[in-house]
């Protein structure tokens, strides 16, 4: 099993926060959560702060100045750092037409600026073996109608993150990306109460993936698209339907 390792959470106030901080406070890591939602820091200090190795900043690490504040001050806290997961993210939906183009620039910001912020924030601290895990989605790959501020911004990360992985594989770092679809939690279930909950993901699965890509399991993985994706698949009419018997147990 992996050591424990001082690790800065940013974001961590969003709805994989409290699933994937578990996962590493299980591992016995010490970690720094910072979120602009300090009610929400709050409770999460109230739900792991006990163990003494969870801390929590109010910080925005979208900005140089809040990111370079809380990679310093897990330094001070935990005498090292040892890795950045990095949850700050955002969502947009509209067609092309109707959407401002302000919204293209905040899903930039959100989903690839403010990973260019807290990882330059994070790299001059980090050390041998260090961790960086980001956020992506299918939808880079393969997007959908309607979607292409968000995929657009998300595929920028994902390029960003294989590129920025060559460059810091030598010093031992590694740079690793989960793609993700829906995943299942309370407010997507009344935003999204016709999604089928089948095709979504638990949030625990999403933060065992997290402590994997942050613990020497994945010591061979550099600039790697980890899929937690659940059952989830792109359909279309020319598949068809399933093949006869699919689904049947074989005799």
């Amino acid at each position: 099993m992996s050591a424990p390792r001082a690790l800065l959470v940013t974001g961590a106030t969003g709805r994989l926060g409290e699933a994937t901080v578990r996962c590493l406070a299980d591992r016995g890591d010490q970690l720094l959560l910072t979120g602009r939602n300090e009610k929400r820091l709050a409770e999460l200090a109230a739900t792991f702060g006990g163990s003494g190795t969870v801390g929590t900043l109010p910080a925005d690490a979208t900005e140089p100045e809040g990111a370079q504040h809380a990679a310093a001050e897990a330094v001070q806290r935990f005498g090292r750092l040892d890795g950045l997961v990095h949850l700050v993210g955002g969502f947009s939906v509209g067609p092309v037409m109707l959407t401002d183009v302000s919204a293209y620039e905040e899903q930039l910001k959100a989903n690839f600026l403010s990973a260019v912020v807290a990882t330059q924030a994070v790299l001059p601290h980090l050390s041998e073996g260090g961790r960086l895990v980001y956020f992506g989605t299918p939808l880079a790959g393969e997007p959908l109608a309607a979607m292409s501020s968000y995929a657009a911004s998300k595929a920028a990360l994902t390029t960003w993150m294989r590129s920025m992985a060559h460059e810091v594989k030598n010093r031992g770092i590694h740079a690793n990306l989960i793609s993700l679809t829906l995943v299942d939690t309370p407010e997507m279930r009344k935003e999204m109460p016709h999604v089928d909950p089948a095709l979504t993901v638990e949030a625990e699965l999403v933060g065992r993936a997290v402590r994997f890509l942050t613990g020497t399991e994945s010591d061979g993985l550099y600039g790697g698209v980890v899929p937690v994706v659940g059952k989830f698949g792109f359909s279309s009419a020319l598949a068809g339907g399933p093949p006869p018997g699919a689904g049947r147990p074989a005799r």
